[in-house]
């Protein structure tokens, strides 16, 4: 078929290859960025590196998220989204969970770092269930609205609607006098 028609198979399947494309150049965009980084801390900074990492991570996650609205189908931004967040969650509580066996870092900041990490997860995780219960609220919304839109359209002249049970069943009674209307003057 010509992929100028709206049948055609030609445009999702450009559409699905572009958005791969995009996903992946962001991908290596970030995988190169998060291995300067690296780079760039001195020998013994792999912590703050880590943490860099990790926190730069959790941003990409939330781009990605904020990055769905603007696709008609946002797989791989959701894809992208989650990977994020999981390699940012990961990377921080193994940094700050080991910082104490590589001496960067004492029991006490360790306990008060997965803390602190501990509040963002549980943050992040009630985001989710949020963000779920709505796109199911929507799904069950696009069903009532598909249902509305294949009924017929209800005319205003037409019998049925004249008789409905909105309409009174009895005219208002009918202006005192001669029909004129009434004068303002005496």
């Amino acid at each position: 078929m010509n992929a100028a028609t709206p049948t055609g198979s030609g445009p999702t399947a450009r559409q699905g290859i572009g958005a791969g494309v995009l996903t992946a150049l962001f991908l290596a965009g970030a995988a190169l960025l998060f291995f300067v980084i690296y780079l760039a801390f001195p020998q013994n900074h792999e912590f703050g590196a880590l943490l860099l990492i990790g926190s730069l991570a959790l941003v990409f996650a939330v781009v990605c998220y904020l990055s769905e609205s603007f696709s008609r189908d946002p797989a791989a931004q959701r894809s992208l989204a989650w990977a994020f967040l999981a390699m940012g969650f990961a990377t921080l509580f193994l940094s700050v969970g080991l910082g104490p066996t590589y001496g960067v870092e004492s029991v006490f900041g360790m306990l008060v770092g997965l803390l602190v990490l501990i509040v963002f997860l549980a943050i992040a995780v009630g985001l989710i269930i949020w963000r779920t219960r709505a796109v199911t609220a929507t799904a069950h919304q696009e069903v009532a609205r598909k249902a509305w839109r294949s009924e017929a359209p209800v005319s205003a002249l037409s019998y049925s609607t004249a008789n409905s049970p909105s309409v009174p069943a009895t005219s208002p009674p009918p202006a005192a006098g001669n029909g004129n209307p009434p004068s303002g003057g005496v």
